[in-house]
């Protein structure tokens, strides 16, 4: 594919990642060594570095030779070891074509996404430009060196490949990937604050996906206006998007639970919308059963129990998280949980439970180094330790107590509750995700 010059926008650069010290790609054994997988990141250095060996010898025209120790990748994560063993296999090819260099960019995006998913940002973004620079007419690979590039906050570098890949993509009529970089593009705005330029992208993001009949993309691309309508105190706005984003998902796909939770979390924790955020929470607990999203969203609708004034709901789901969360080996989304449990208590004036729960957020936060979480407990703690609970401090941390319990759900918040609950149903037609796996983006790290 040819691309035309004169609207093209500049090739991207290498993605700038910090290094300690000289050795070529560091970075990547720091990162996999501190996530206790150094085995593997042995094995992803050596691959890189024959990697850009490999390449050196293609682009030159030379005859490519990879004499490197056959190596058997026995010891290596079960989940990465067939790929290791693929790749190794390609990079050996005598006359490699372009079905080799297809191999091997597809077996580095598999690596790379197995990095990302274990904290190895760096990693991720070199594999990815390994298998952009094999296949660079695919634009998947661009799309997805930018996406872990803003995860990087390097953002000039992940503004300059979304940019890439967008071009790319409508280059090849790859409407689905050009949706994709507009999406990661509105994204990449919204993290730096610019949110009326974040809009933009959004908007076009989804008239490109309604355009080409792209459902899903269209329901993310609504998702994301909610979202920014909800930051932006434009409730009224963020109600329509949320509606038209349930009709391009459809009932029982897997966004719906996410849309529905955010959602939620905003009527509860900007809007002091308890009630309505009390039903959509206790919707959602007939779908949400992955451990550390269930103890959040249980603690959740404690919180939002608590802002409306129903003190039945909240006992029992006061008593419900802690049992979770007693029943649980890993303390996944515990801090998060009890942070929740706290303010929830604090709005109710029970003061004693909500030093018990800050108390144990702080514990747990600290030991597992979440940094927010350790923050908001803190906070909670400075105040309740104070000797003296002066109004105007616990206005500021109990934010919730400025609302009234008697403050009832409006008829547009009533008939969004009731779409949620609706589309929340399990298709019968092989929906996207099984809602009863459905997992939630929150605040569990």
């Amino acid at each position: 594919m040819a691309h035309d010059s004169r609207c093209a926008p500049a090739v991207p650069g290498q993605v700038r990642i910090p290094e300690d010290g000289t050795l070529p790609y560091g970075y990547v054994l720091a990162e996999l060594e501190a996530a206790g997988l150094r085995t593997d990141a042995l094995y992803l250095w050596r691959l890189l570095r024959r990697l850009d060996g490999w390449r050196d010898e293609q682009s030159a025209g030379r005859e490519v030779r990879d004499d490197a120790p056959r190596t058997r990748y026995d010891d290596a994560a079960s989940a990465i070891q067939p790929t290791l063993n693929a790749v190794d296999r390609l990079l050996r090819e005598a006359d490699p074509g372009e079905d080799t260099l297809e191999g091997l960019s597809l077996g580095l995006m598999h690596l790379a996404i197995w990095a990302e998913e274990h904290g190895a940002l760096g990693t991720a973004v070199a594999l990815l430009q390994g298998a952009e620079s094999l296949n660079p007419e695919n634009p998947h690979f661009a799309y997805n060196v930018g996406r872990v590039a803003r995860k990087l906050a390097a953002y000039p570098d992940a503004e300059a490949w979304l940019k890439w890949a967008y071009f790319v993509a409508r280059e090849g009529e790859r409407w689905d990937v050009a949706t994709l970089a507009l999406s990661g593009l509105g994204n990449l705005h919204r993290q730096r604050g610019n949110l009326p330029r974040a809009r933009k992208y959004h908007t076009v993001a989804w008239r490109m996906a309604k355009r080409h009949g792209l459902r899903t993309l269209e329901g993310d691309a609504l998702y994301d206006l909610c979202v920014i309508s909800l930051s932006s105190g434009d409730g009224s706005s963020a109600v329509d998007y949320a509606r038209q984003a349930l009709t391009a998902y459809g009932p029982g796909h897997g966004q719906v639970y996410r849309l529905a939770n955010d959602f939620a979390w905003f009527w509860m924790d900007s809007y002091g919308k308890f009630e309505s955020a009390a039903h959509v929470f206790i919707s959602l607990l007939d779908y949400i059963w992955e451990p550390p999203f269930r103890v959040l969203l249980l603690a959740n609708t404690t919180r939002a129990a608590a802002g409306a004034g129903w003190m039945d709901v909240f006992e029992g789901m006061w008593v419900e998280t802690w049992a979770l969360i007693r029943q649980q080996l890993s303390r996944q989304g515990h801090a998060a949980a009890l942070t929740q449990l706290a303010l929830g208590a604090g709005n109710l004036g029970h003061w004693e439970r909500a030093l018990l729960a800050a108390g144990e957020a702080l514990k747990v936060a600290r030991q597992r180094k979440e940094a927010e979480a350790v923050l908001t407990s803190e906070e909670i703690l400075n105040v309740l330790n104070d000797g003296v609970l002066r109004d105007e401090r616990i206005l500021e941390i109990f934010k919730d107590r400025r609302y009234s319990p008697e403050m009832k759900a409006d008829e547009e918040s009533t008939d969004l509750t009731v779409q949620f609950a609706n589309a929340m149903r399990a298709r019968r037609d092989d929906a996207p995700e099984s809602p009863t796996r459905a997992l939630l983006r929150s605040s569990v790290s």
